[in-house]
């Protein structure tokens, strides 16, 4: 039986300094078949942004239920890099091992495998460690390390740490691929006329917006259109949290190890014959 969600949630992350001005997130729910985003913010500390997927997005709607957040940074490494360094095998000890030192340090401990790609690292996706990704996969991963050792928090992290019955599950999407899977614009901001009602219609394919604010946030500014994508992309693999294990080519463990980023299912058959 599928897991069944009230909301649904995006996350465009960012491993820079702090304050940020590119952390953003969206909140959404279904409405008459489709996704209705109801809420998008920035948050200027990843502290910041935990607090609010621990609860705090409740208060944009009051309501009760589970939510299904997708969120854009690799939640683990890929195997040869745990080898390297001598992290183990088990998922949680190596973004423990991780959580515990600097980005630069676990890129010259891994050495060669650095440059090593995960299982679903295929489709324009980069390897957790290189140098445009690296210190967004370590702040996530430490991100994400903080957020499990909240007690108040019922969390699922998929396929990674399935929790059952959680009312929070996470799972790790990559805008960019998906909003090209569904054939939606690129990712950038609107700089010629009507570039933004085109990106708005685009998008209405979709998904609807709660209230015309919301709508110009999305369609306007290039970190909470990637929010958006990202919750877009948690609402259409609601159904599908075993995305991972439904191909017999993949290795189970290593996905248990790594991790999966979760892509919108009717394009996913096309993007692993790309790979």
């Amino acid at each position: 039986m599928a897991d069944q969600f009230d909301f649904f949630g995006g996350i465009d992350f960012s491993g820079a300094r702090e304050p940020l001005s590119n952390l953003w997130s969206a909140i959404g729910r279904e409405s008459g078949g489709k996704l209705q985003i109801i809420a998008i913010r920035p948050h200027a500390f990843r502290a910041d942004l935990a607090g609010y997927v621990r609860g705090g997005w409740r208060g944009s709607d009051g309501g009760q239920g589970r939510i299904l957040w997708g969120a854009d940074f690799p939640f683990g490494l890929p195997r040869e890099v745990s080898s390297a360094v001598g992290a183990g095998e088990a998922w949680a000890k190596i973004t423990a091992w991780v959580a515990d030192r600097p980005a630069e340090e676990i890129r010259d401990a891994a050495g060669p495998a650095a440059k090593a790609a995960r299982v679903t690292d295929f489709g324009g996706a980069m390897s957790p460690l290189d140098l445009r990704l690296y210190k967004q996969t370590v702040e996530g991963i430490r991100w994400l390390t903080e957020l499990r050792d909240y007690e108040d928090l019922s969390m699922s992290i998929h396929p990674l740490e399935v929790q059952p019955h959680a009312s929070t599950t996470l799972v790790e999407v990559y805008p960019s691929g998906a909003a090209s899977e569904l054939g939606l614009p690129r990712r950038r901001a609107p700089g010629r006329p009507g570039e933004a009602k085109a990106r708005a219609a685009a998008l209405r394919t979709f998904l609807d917006f709660a209230d015309p604010t919301t709508e110009a946030l999305a369609v306007t500014l290039e970190d909470a259109w990637d929010a958006t994508i990202a919750c877009l992309t948690a609402f259409l693999c609601r159904n599908h949290l075993d995305q991972p294990f439904s191909d017999a080519r993949f290795d189970h463990e290593r996905l248990r190890q790594e991790g999966w980023i979760y892509r919108p299912p009717e394009s996913l058959v096309t993007a692993g014959s790309a790979r």
